[in-house]
């Protein structure tokens, strides 16, 4: 038996010419004796050399200006990331209707330089997009080349570095006690409360914007019955539905119940800090500093946005923040007061003194019409009033970030063209707890001028390049109700402007996330109608560079260099000379320094 088994495994190098191995089989004694182990590299060195020869491939790679893909799926392969995590774009049927581009920080710190909204960047937002620009708009649409070849590869797309705004509230040691009240109907309360938890207790988009930490304590919340029937069953289901989205508030009668509804309006004045005080004597609340008044269709784009604006102010003080109307009409008719669409935040000291004052208040000014308007305010441009009626795509889009509210955005507004409006808030709930609300709704300009992006909304391809002074104008798209803002004459879909509407954000990682842009208009279904962003906020430097040796590092850059122009299509690593054009690029838009915190919320109108 021991002859016919050593005698199917007996090497090859055995068989030398002349000489045929013995027959005869090796003696029990000796079978015993044999080591049980192999000769031969132990299994770590096997690894360490499997190791190095891949660390040498990419390496030679470097060297030799092989395809970066051999690079990415190594790095990909070590990380157990998708496409998706990793900053690219997964392949599929639809590439020959979609182009790709990806959005990285300039800098790491985003507080030391800033790129105003509406400078036209020098690169084009994608060259695909740039050669495709004449078919899209003379009716030669087309599917765009596939590269077949590499199907079972991620799509590296283009990288434009922007500087990036940080995220609110990062330098306030303690974010302010808030606490809010709305008039409304049980019925609409009920409707609504899904969409004020984004505010009011804000729970995914919290933790996602803090890294995972826990998200705070819900605001304290006050609702009072706009009817005052005293509809006990619709205060119960509004207070179930409360609860089951997680808010602290109450829904409750007016202390003013039987009055006229401007004076039912006044009395939150009273009613929300009743209920305050009390929350704060019985249940242990933290006393409130800042009371936010608001309509049930006013929303606020970003809790840490507003908490950032309070800081700035001291709750001791007196302070009535608001924003006048959008509308010259509006405008010019009631003068410079706060409207409760915009949202109205007053301090805690100016809460208390108005206590005495609301009866006194409610008998001289109860025959005026709009009882939440009578006192002047501090303007804050950032919060929207939004009177008008129609598609608001003009207003939005004309690149006057920040927003911090937006109203009138069910039944006067359509916020995007062809989505109602709980659909369309959902979606800049999900661009806001992306990209954070500093960016939302900012404008950038690619292609000298023909194409816009504002982050959160639309991708416009213009027929001709913008004008400076059209970039300083917003599209009236609205339907009258002239704006106190420049504008400009709309343009025409398919003929002068091509909008590509946002219609998805998935998070495909907590640093990377992609924003879909889909384009209806028929003339360019047979080409390009999607374009994807992949917002990228990941640390630039790869969590395997860090470790390697320092003579390592020059040859695994930690991320495509793309800086102010856009690659097209290029290597991972770029020549000389390149980098050097790149740098000459960067040097010819001027980066202006941020104004304080407070003066970057409150722009000028």
């Amino acid at each position: 038996m021991l002859k016919d088994i050593f005698a199917s495994v007996r090497p090859d190098v055995l068989q030398r010419d002349g000489r045929s191995p013995s027959s005869q089989p090796l003696l029990p004694s000796l079978v015993d004796s044999l080591p049980t182990h192999k000769t031969g590299p132990s299994r770590w060195t096997r690894v360490l050399l499997a190791v190095l020869g891949g660390y040498w491939l990419l390496w030679t790679a470097a060297r030799t200006g092989v395809h970066q893909g051999v690079a990415r799926t190594f790095n990909m392969a070590l990380r157990h990331d998708s496409c998706g995590t990793a900053g690219l774009a997964s392949r599929s049927p639809d590439d020959a209707q979609r182009i790709v581009f990806r959005v990285q920080p300039a800098s790491t710190t985003g507080t030391s330089t800033s790129l105003p909204d509406n400078t036209v960047l020098p690169q084009s937002l994608h060259p695909t997009l740039s050669a495709e620009h004449p078919l899209l708009f003379d009716g030669k649409a087309r599917p765009l080349r596939v590269d077949s070849a590499n199907a079972s590869t991620c799509v590296d797309p283009i990288t434009h570095t922007l500087p990036v705004l940080p995220r609110g509230v990062s330098n306030v040691a303690k974010a302010p006690e808030l606490f809010f009240s709305v008039c409304t109907t049980p019925q609409r309360a009920e409707t609504y409360a899904g969409l004020w938890q984004h505010f009011m207790a804000p729970k995914d988009g919290e933790a996602f914007r803090r890294g995972g930490e826990d998200p705070p304590s819900a605001a304290g919340c006050l609702v009072t019955d706009a009817q005052g029937q005293g509809d006990t069953a619709g205060h119960s289901r509004a207070n179930a539905e409360f609860s089951r989205q997680g808010l602290s508030c109450k829904m409750q009668d007016s202390s003013r119940v039987g009055r006229r509804y401007e004076e039912r309006v006044l009395g939150l004045i009273r009613d929300a800090w009743a209920e305050s005080e009390r929350r704060k004597w019985q249940d242990g609340a933290a006393p409130v500093e800042w009371f936010v008044f608001h309509d049930d269709d006013t929303w606020f784009t970003d809790p840490d946005l507003l908490k950032d604006l309070l800081a700035e102010y001291d709750s001791r003080d007196d302070h009535f923040l608001g924003a006048f109307s959008e509308s010259i009409g509006n405008f010019d008719m009631f003068g410079r007061i706060s409207y409760g669409g915009a949202g109205m935040i007053l301090s805690r000291s100016l809460v208390r003194k108005m206590q005495p004052l609301v009866d006194q208040c409610a008998e001289r000014f109860g025959h005026i019409f709009g009882g939440d308007g009578l006192v002047v305010v501090e303007e804050i441009p950032a919060m929207r009033q939004m009177d008008m009626q129609g598609d608001a795509s003009g207003y939005l889009t004309a690149g006057t970030a920040p927003f911090l509210t937006l109203h009138h955005w069910t039944g006067w507004l359509q916020l995007i063209p062809g989505i109602d409006g709980v659909a369309a808030i959902d979606l800049f709930r999900s661009t806001v707890n992306a990209v954070g609300g500093r960016n939302f709704l900012r404008r950038w300009v690619f292609d000298e001028g023909r194409v816009t992006w504002t982050v959160g909304h639309s991708i416009i391809v213009h027929r001709h390049a913008l004008t400076p002074d059209a970039l300083g104008r917003a599209e009236w798209t609205w339907q009258g109700h002239p704006s106190r803002q420049p504008s400009r004459p709309s343009l025409q879909e398919g003929e002068e402007k091509l909008t590509y509407l946002l219609t998805n954000v998935e998070r495909l990682s907590p640093n990377v996330a992609r924003l879909r842009h889909s384009c209806s208009h028929p003339s360019v279904q047979d080409g390009l109608r999607e374009i994807d962003v992949l917002w990228d906020m990941r640390d630039p430097q790869a969590w395997w560079r860090a470790r390697l040796p320092s003579g390592w590092k020059d040859v695994f850059p930690s991320s495509p260099r793309a800086g102010l122009q856009a690659l097209t299509g290029g290597s991972l690593w770029r020549t000389d000379a390149e980098l050097d054009e790149d740098d000459e690029v960067e040097d010819q838009i001027e980066m202006q320094p941020v104004p304080a915190r407070k003066r970057r919320i409150e722009y000028t109108a």
